[in-house]
């Protein structure tokens, strides 16, 4: 059989020169999501042609392997040096054993492209198990598109097989998902405000977006966060494009997957006004208020959807149980909230345009230690951005603003009251400070 040219000899210059051509766009301007949707064009074109190419030289069909993109690949979002998440899907562990001199052949052509290759195999059968020292690998398993190979194959894992076990799996799923956030978040302090974040990992990074993503995914609420406003929404995608933008300037400014925004790079963002695209060059200080507020918005996100879902795997009989048991419901003033199992609910939302009603539920949280739920906190959020419920009482009056100031539990009012934007409307000098910058080269 006569040898073909190597995928190397034919590709490598135009890999390199689609990658440069992405990244003078960039910098030219182009925006994030542009950008994006280029570098996994370009991943998935090359993938589909090396493979094609592999199978050829060694005169192979397809039939009983698939290849797989997941995790953020598989979302199409793949930044300028991320990896390329690829499982490599078998009929049998036969079909496993015959293919795997060619999945060494297209791996290694991969990398000698500059692809960085983060690989997994399984066999269709094998997929039918969750590995419960393996969470990341199912939660990424949930962002799985087909790339090339085997159509066939790859229907009966998407429409078989893995509706079951997920389905089956979901509260094991959730209980590990909230496990790794939880962890994650503790790790860098349970806080958005550090003085050179990591956009990828830090509280309001991207991983933020990804774990609501799967959140919602295994909620089985696809098409959207309950009850989120159009502005909510339009905030986010917002927040993920400004953030988008970030990674992929700290990706080409460090020349490799690093993801801390430090304060050289801060300032080089700031003059090119990074993901703000008005081309005004801005104050590193300036600039990171942004990020910070970008940042406060995929947080916010994350945590009303922890917070919404049980993260504990039930047996039946607690499953039974819970049905028949009542959430807990405690007397709030008696007609405008009320404590739903130990969180402050609003019983009727038109009544939030009276903004001395509003304070008072503020006031309750810090009088007796009872936190605002995400849904209350929403709800009030609803009410200042929309016009056709024109507020009351909007100023606060001393009395009040005093009573919270001087209870036990204040941070529980003037938390909720900064994230809203009331704090600084009723105190107008705390604009001046909100998501400022003061570097400090001793704390982090």
């Amino acid at each position: 059989m006569p040898e073909s040219p190597t995928p190397l000899s034919v590709l490598g210059p135009q890999a390199e020169a689609e990658r440069q051509r992405i990244r003078q766009q960039f910098e030219a301007g182009a925006s994030a999501r542009d950008t994006l949707h280029a570098l996994c064009e370009l991943a998935d074109n090359n993938v589909r042609q090396i493979f094609g190419e592999v199978l050829r030289v060694q005169n192979r069909e397809p039939e009983g392997l698939c290849l797989l993109a997941l995790g953020g690949y598989g979302r199409r979002m793949l930044f300028p040096y991320s990896d390329l998440d690829i499982l490599f899907l078998f009929g049998s562990d036969r079909t496993e054993q015959e293919f795997r001199p060619l999945i060494s052949e297209f791996s290694r052509t991969l990398w000698d492209l500059g692809f960085r290759v983060s690989s997994a195999g399984r066999t269709l059968e094998e997929c039918k198990r969750i590995e419960e020292d393996n969470a990341e690998f199912h939660l990424a398993l949930l962002d799985r598109r087909l790339l090339s190979g085997d159509s066939t194959l790859f229907a009966k894992l998407d429409e078989k097989v893995l509706p079951g076990s997920e389905k089956q799996a979901r509260p094991f799923l959730l209980a590990q998902l909230h496990r790794l956030t939880r962890d994650r978040l503790t790790r860098y302090g349970n806080t958005i405000f550090h003085l050179e974040p990591n956009v990828k990992d830090s509280p309001g990074g991207m991983r933020d977006y990804q774990a609501t993503i799967w959140l919602r995914q295994l909620a089985e609420e696809k098409k959207g966060i309950r009850n989120i406003t159009a502005a909510e929404e339009e905030m986010c995608a917002s927040a993920v494009d400004f953030l988008s933008a970030s990674r992929c300037f700290l990706h080409y400014s460090n020349g490799r997957n690093d993801n801390t925004l430090t304060y050289e790079l801060q300032a080089a963002a700031a003059e090119r006004a990074l993901g703000i695209g008005d081309g005004v060059a801005r104050t590193p200080s300036d600039w990171m208020r942004q990020y910070f507020r970008h940042a406060r918005t995929l947080n916010r996100q994350l945590l009303r959807y922890l917070e919404q879902k049980a993260p504990v795997p039930l047996t039946l009989r607690q499953r039974l149980i819970n049905a028949a048991r009542p959430s807990r419901i405690e007397a709030g003033d008696g007609k405008y909230f009320q404590v739903r199992d130990g969180l402050l609910e609003v019983m009727d939302l038109s009544a939030l345009s009276d903004r001395a009603i509003t304070y008072s539920l503020f006031a309750e949280g810090a009088r007796t230690g009872t936190p605002l739920s995400r849904e209350a906190e929403r709800s009030i959020g609803y009410v200042l951005v929309h016009p056709e419920l024109p507020p009351k009482n909007t100023e606060m009056p001393w009395e009040k603003l005093r009573e919270i100031l001087g209870s036990d539990y204040p941070g529980l009012a003037l938390r909720p009251m900064q994230r809203l934007g009331l704090l600084a409307e009723i105190l107008p000098e705390f604009a001046l400070i909100d998501s400022l910058v003061v570097r400090d080269f001793y704390h982090r």
